[in-house]
């Protein structure tokens, strides 16, 4: 909640600066646009997932509290625990289903934060094909073209250095999320192998 709070209250901040309007106007290659939107969908993906999992440890609350009318698929602590080969001895291979489930579409986020740092990285050498590409031409150049050559480069400058710091600040933002949630998937697994294995001890 509070890296939700603080990630709102920047975006709020360079809108109402206008530092994110000037970053998207300024950048005709459009990487930044498409950088945002990545950072749009991995967020839209990380809530969507913050919320399974806390739906999940409140069944896993309710299964501890004696709980156990769950439909098949409803809760994946309890089908762990309620599966023939759950038995420490064999549930290995059901612990290794329940994780998957637990964080398997995370590698979806982690994938779509290593391809916004990518697209920063592309802008970066975009923009400095463009800057380099205003000098073609340089023998010929008088003293009145030199304002729209400085143009030119300070616009290529601009875009490489914008994609990459978008890039950059929005990968670790998306990657602290998934991040937060691997621990909190991690947490649930174990929480429910540990509760499996002292139920077996205790029968």
């Amino acid at each position: 909640m509070l890296l939700i709070s603080l990630t709102g209250f920047g975006l709020y901040m360079t809108w109402h600066k206008g530092l994110f309007q000037w970053i998207i106007l300024t950048d005709n290659t459009r990487i930044c646009v498409v950088i945002v939107f990545a950072f749009a969908v991995g967020s839209g993906l990380a809530g969507w997932r913050s919320i399974y999992l806390s739906r999940q440890f409140r069944y896993f609350d309710q299964i501890q509290s004696g709980f156990t009318d769950f439909k098949l698929g409803q809760s994946i602590c309890h089908d762990y625990l309620t599966h023939p080969l759950a038995h420490p001895s064999e549930g290995q291979l059901m612990a290794e289903v329940m994780a998957e489930r637990a964080r398997g579409s995370h590698q979806v986020g982690w994938f779509v934060t290593g391809l916004m740092i990518k697209l920063g990285l592309l802008g970066t050498v975009v923009g400095f094909i463009m800057m380099l590409s205003s000098l073609e031409g340089l023998e010929q150049l008088d003293i009145s073209d030199i304002k729209t050559l400085m143009q030119q480069m300070t616009q290529g400058m601009g875009v490489a250095m914008n994609t990459t710091l978008v890039g950059l600040i929005g990968s670790i933002l998306l990657g602290v999320q998934f991040l937060m949630l691997d621990r909190h998937a991690d947490k649930l697994i174990a929480a429910t192998v540990d509760y499996a294995h002292r139920n077996v001890k205790a029968s």
